[in-house]
Formats: structure tokens, C-alpha cells, sequence
């Protein structure tokens, strides 16, 4: 009897442990599955949370084009229209608003408005560039930036050149003339004789848009750059004096001026007679032709006289048709020019016989003979800027979302 119910017992302890085994084989089944789905759960929510993010910068980075792009379209549209900005609709000006370029799924939306108007006129803006991303439930993304602007204008210098010229420039003589500084001719740039004394000495840049420079063989075909506009009405209206007619001086008689010196004709200088100018200028809508043995001299300074927010300082002798300098003359410091009224050129400027300039010359043809010196000044004229071309800058940036 006892060894059978040792029997049972032992048979009893065995069904246990082997219901136990079970029991843990299920529990560690159902951990592990647990695991298993919390991994798969994370795993996809971190991919919805990487798609969506990537989609969002994607947005962002669409949207941040989006502002380039309308900066480049604008701009590149301002220098191909005059100013209309400054009464037409912002709406209007270049259909930017609208449809945006790229796909079906990834694109940007470009919205302008004009909030105003700076003290010259011109435009305020703002612009929106909105960029989405569209590709499925968990993957879509959106970013809007907002950027203001207004209207600047590129600043340059007005007076680059010791010498340009619209069509040739003529350097002649031997040794030749002494040019410090660079020359620009939007022809050709001759010298006479072409392998002389001065050019083997000028270290200076010669530039030219035409296909022969004596000067620098290698620097041809360099572009075109404009003629400096003289406004005569504005230099008449400062005139401390207006001539009506020619002015002509004969032996012996002579001229102290200071100040701008308007003629409505032109200018003769005969031998013996004297023209001296200080801090000022003479404009003539005629000729300049100072004659061998006349004495003319224009002395301006660079630290009281001339200003580098008046670009009227800057000018020494400025005519509308030729200027011929024969006589030994000392120009120190100042623009001499031959313009038009309407900014075109047709005539030339000649020296000779040991003229000196120190500024700038400037004509739609430029002869420098023998023992002439033209020296390109390190202030003073070189200081004086010109407004160009107008362009939209930023003012502001933001994410708006």
C-alpha cells in the first residue's frame, strides 16, 4: 500500500513540473510576441515620423526655391522694363502668381502683394513662397516662408577710366604721351608707332570692345560701357556765370574764373591769351580750342571742392562738340568730356604740346599726342558714384508655419 501511493505521488509530481514547462513555454511565447509588435509598432511610427520629416524639410527647401526663384525672375525682368513698378500692381508686373513650376506631388505656390511705397516711389513688397509635399496619408509636408522688399539700385563708380572713348583712342609720338591709369575704348585702341617707347613702358590696363589693341594685343572684344551723362541744364543752372555766344580771347587778354563758367557757343583761346580757372568748370554747348601759346589752367581741389555726392564737381571742361588743347595746360583735377546733350557722343578731344590732365578723359574719339600726360587721380573723382541698375534686396524673412 505504501509503495503504491509513493507511486501516485511521484506520478502527481511529474504532471506539475510538466504543466509548468507549459505554462512558461506560453508565457515567454506571449513576451516575445508582445516585444515583437511593440518593435513593429515602433518601428513603422518611426518611419511615419521619418517620412513625414523628410517631407517637411522637402516643403521647407521647395519653398526657400521658391523665394530665389521670384528674386531671380524679378530682377532679371527689372533690367529688361523701365520703372512702371512704381504705378502698376505687383500683380500685374510679371504674373508670378499662380501655378508654380514642378510636379504633380512636389511644388511651390508663389503669392505677391505690393504694401506700399518707399520715399522715392518705388515698390514695397512681400512674398510668400509656400512649399508642399504631397505623396500619401503619412507623407505629406508643408512650409510657407514670407520675405519683404524694396527697391535698391547698384552703386558704381562713375569715372573708371583715365581714358574712354566711344571710338578710338590714338596714342602717337615717340617717346609718346604718359598715361597713369587704365583706358577703355569701345573701339579699337591704336598707337603710332605701334611698338614704341610708350607702349613698352605703360603698365596700366588697356581695354577695348573692338578687335585691335595696339596697346594689350590680348584684351579685345572686353564689351561696351557707357558714356557719362553730363546734364547741361543742371550745369547752366549752377553757372555762376552764363556766356550767350562764343567766347573769344585774343593776345594779351585774360580770363580769372572760379566757379562754373556756362557758354552758350564756344570757346577760342589765341596765342598770348590767358584763361585761369579755380575750383570750378567750363561747359560749352560749342567747340574748345585753346590755341599754341595761350596759357589755360583749371585747378580744382579734391579735398574742398570736389564732393563725392555732386557728380557736377567732378567736371573741369566738358563741351558738346571737339576740344582741341594745343597750348601747355595744366587741368589738376577733373573730368574733360565731349558729350551730347542726350548722353551720345560725336566728338573727339586732341592734346598735345605737354597738356596735362590730371582726372579723367572722355569722348567718342581720344588723341593723345607726344608730351602729353593724363594721370588718373587716387581720390577726389574717383570717389564720385553713379546710381545703375535697380534691383529688389530682402528686407526681411520669416517662417510663417
Amino acid at each position: 500500500m505504501k509503495r503504491k501511493i509513493k507511486k501516485k505521488i511521484n506520478r502527481m509530481k511529474i504532471f506539475n513540473q510538466n504543466g509548468m514547462a507549459l505554462l512558461a513555454t506560453i508565457i515567454f511565447v506571449a513576451v516575445l510576441v508582445s516585444i515583437g509588435i511593440a518593435l513593429l509598432a515602433m518601428t513603422n511610427n518611426d518611419t511615419k515620423l521619418s517620412t513625414l520629416h523628410s517631407a517637411s524639410n522637402k516643403a521647407f527647401y521647395l519653398a526657400d526655391a521658391g523665394i530665389e526663384d521670384t528674386f531671380w525672375t524679378l530682377n532679371t525682368s527689372i533690367v529688361n522694363k523701365d520703372l512702371s513698378i512704381k504705378t502698376d500692381d505687383i500683380e500685374d508686373w510679371w504674373s508670378l502668381n499662380g501655378p508654380s513650376p514642378g510636379t504633380a506631388n512636389e511644388f511651390y505656390q508663389i503669392d505677391i502683394e505690393k504694401y506700399g511705397v518707399d520715399d522715392d516711389g518705388d515698390p514695397l513688397i512681400r512674398i510668400t513662397s509656400t512649399g508642399e509635399v504631397v505623396e500619401g496619408q503619412y507623407s505629406s509636408g508643408k512650409r510657407a516662408i514670407e520675405v519683404t522688399a524694396e527697391i535698391d539700385y547698384i552703386i558704381t563708380s562713375m569715372y573708371d577710366f583715365a581714358i574712354l572713348s566711344d571710338k578710338i583712342i590714338l596714342f602717337q609720338g615717340e617717346p609718346g604721351p604718359v598715361v597713369e591709369g587704365d583706358v577703355h575704348s569701345n573701339d579699337d585702341i591704336l598707337c603710332s608707332p605701334a611698338n614704341g617707347t610708350f607702349v613698352e613702358e605703360y603698365d596700366g590696363t588697356a581695354t577695348c570692345a573692338g578687335d585691335t589693341n595696339e596697346l594689350t594685343p590680348s584684351n579685345v572684344d572686353g564689351g561696351t560701357i557707357d558714356i557719362p551723362f553730363v546734364d547741361y541744364d543742371v550745369c547752366e543752372s549752377r553757372a555762376i556765370e552764363v556766356h550767350e555766344g562764343d567766347v573769344i580771347l585774343g593776345n594779351g587778354e585774360t580770363r580769372d574764373w572760379t566757379g562754373i563758367h556756362f557758354i552758350r557757343g564756344s570757346l577760342e583761346a589765341k596765342n598770348g591769351s590767358e584763361i585761369h580757372v579755380t575750383d570750378g568748370a567750363i561747359i560749352a554747348t560749342g567747340d574748345v580750342d585753346v590755341k599754341e601759346g595761350a596759357i589755360f589752367d583749371i585747378y580744382n581741389d579734391a579735398a574742398t571742392y570736389i564732393d563725392p555726392d555732386d557728380p557736377i564737381t567732378a567736371l573741369a571742361l566738358v563741351a558738346q562738340g571737339d576740344i582741341r588743347i594745343y597750348a601747355k595746360s595744366i587741368i589738376e583735377e577733373g573730368v574733360v568730356e565731349s558729350v551730347l546733350a542726350d548722353g551720345t557722343t560725336e566728338g573727339f578731344i586732341e592734346l598735345k604740346n605737354g597738356s596735362e590732365v590730371t582726372g579723367s578723359i572722355i569722348a567718342d574719339t581720344v588723341y593723345l599726342r607726344n608730351k602729353t600726360t593724363v594721370n588718373y587721380p587716387s581720390s577726389g573723382i574717383t570717389e564720385i558714384t553713379k546710381k545703375g541698375d535697380p534691383f529688389f534686396k530682402k528686407t526681411s524673412w520669416r517662417e510663417t508655419y
